[in-house]
């Protein structure tokens, strides 16, 4: 008897066989799913780096405005005067008194029945503003204090109008838009009685915000008062009895930790890209970004810009370097706190200026310098890391394409395998059956004969 394998006809383990020949034409397969899960893996790389980046620019960004810079702090000892710091204020102690705040006009009409009911005038309704161009409002037999109120409102007139009830009676308000005496708001009325001319009805006169600064008296059409202390704000809420004391002092810790934010995120940038591109003597973290162009054009488009002189900037501050932000060997940035100190000491101005994008200080600033080219680096779809980005994603997308394709036809081959062994054990089987037919015929005319 012919010997069998595991059932087979022909003795072959054909499940064995079929194996090894579907797992030589796999080589290929599996070295495009190590290929495909690399290229994944970079745009992972290439993603955080973005995240990076969008951390820089932010950081970058509290230094590049001047509303948000700040090496001077300000404190007020009266909650009747907010003081706050803008670029140029310079240390110093003020005495402040607040004698009467800003205030716009408000004027309230003669009393009226109704809010809603006609109230049977026909006439027209001046408003003048300061020195400014009277404004007509044309009162129709049928309007209604709110009516009327609704015409000044769309009338164009700095004014704003409304309806009064005080439980009983109804009355027409009108009140300036803007504080300050030049605002003072005048009514003529022609052939209506609304009151809105009678002096009485002007329960709030538009006044100038009046203050004494050391001594010195002060006025200002708003409460918000700029001018006077270099650099400061002063926000006037009440009149105060007593001098409220202003003082402008260095305020480097504040700086110093927004400084300290953008140091860790531009180094961590660094670091990220350097890990992943591979730098001096490191090898890339991931084969597919070895070299990396994208990465390296971002390591290279940040340095050169942190280390340039700063446009506008003039005299002994024209650099970051020159307050104490530096580079090492290694690209990275360092901080010398004590060298800022020493600068803001000396000139705070001119080291806003080399900050911040300030147009009255005529300057572009280092950071804002440095967020317009992170802008450009990854800002938007089409910048160089996004578009890196997008383009290994897509390279990823082909090859898991080529993969299922390369699948199939394994698939294919593999039944076709099974096809062709099944037939070859379905031959040898019936050989093998009409080999013992004949056997067994022969060993039967050879018994009789004999």
């Amino acid at each position: 008897m012919p010997i069998t394998f595991g059932g087979f006809a022909t003795g072959l383990d054909t499940n064995a066989i079929i194996s090894a020949f579907v797992k030589a034409e796999r080589i290929p397969v599996d070295r495009m799913l190590k290929e495909q899960s690399d290229v994944q893996a970079a745009s992972q790389t290439i993603s955080a780096v973005s995240t990076k980046l969008s951390a820089l620019r932010d950081a970058a960004g509290a230094l590049a405005d001047p509303t948000r810079f700040a090496a001077m702090a300000v404190t007020s000892s009266d909650t009747a005067l907010v003081a706050s710091t803008t670029i140029g204020a310079s240390p110093g102690r003020y005495e402040v008194t607040v004698t009467q705040v800003a205030k716009e006009q408000r004027t309230y009409g003669d009393v009226q029945a109704s809010g809603t009911d006609a109230l049977s005038m026909t006439g027209n309704l001046s408003i003048q503003v300061g020195a400014g161009a009277a404004v007509d409002v044309a009162i129709d037999p049928g309007d209604s204090l709110s009516a009327i109120a609704a015409k000044i409102n769309s009338s164009g007139a700095r004014v704003a109008a409304n309806v009064i009830y005080d439980g009983t009676n109804y009355r027409l308000g009108v009140r300036g838009l803007d504080t300050g005496a030049a605002n003072a708001v005048s009514f003529t009325e022609t052939g209506t009685a609304l009151g809105m001319a009678t002096p009485a009805n002007t329960v709030q006169a538009a006044q100038d915000a009046s203050l004494l600064v050391d001594g010195i008296t002060i006025t200002r059409p708003t409460n918000q008062v700029t001018g006077v202390i270099q650099g400061v704000t002063l926000a006037l809420t009440k009149p105060t009895t007593t001098p409220a004391t202003i003082e402008v002092a260095s305020d480097a810790a504040k700086l110093k930790d927004k400084i300290t934010t953008f140091i860790n995120a531009y180094n961590d940038v660094v670091k990220a890209s350097q890990s992943a591109a591979g730098y001096g003597g490191q090898k890339a973290s991931n084969a597919v970004l070895s070299g990396d162009s994208t990465l390296r054009g971002v390591v290279e488009r940040i340095a050169r810009t942190v280390g340039s002189k700063v446009t506008g900037t003039t005299g002994a501050y024209d650099t970051l370097m020159s307050v104490g932000i530096s580079s090492t060997k290694d690209g990275q940035l360092r901080f010398d706190e004590a060298k800022l100190a020493t600068a803001l000491s000396k000139d705070s101005t001119a080291v806003a200026k080399l900050f911040t994008k300030d147009a009255t200080l005529g300057s572009t600033g280092a950071f804002e310098t440095l967020r317009v080219a992170v802008d450009a680096l990854n800002g938007t779809a089409t910048s160089p890391v996004r578009a890196r980005i997008d383009s290994l994603q897509r390279q990823a997308s082909r090859m898991n394409d080529s993969v299922d394709a390369m699948q199939r036809r394994i698939d294919s081959y593999e039944a076709m395998l099974r096809k062709q062994f099944s037939t070859l054990e379905a031959t040898v089987s019936r050989f093998q059956s009409a080999g013992s037919a004949a056997g067994a015929g022969s060993s039967g005319s050879g018994s009789q004969g004999g």
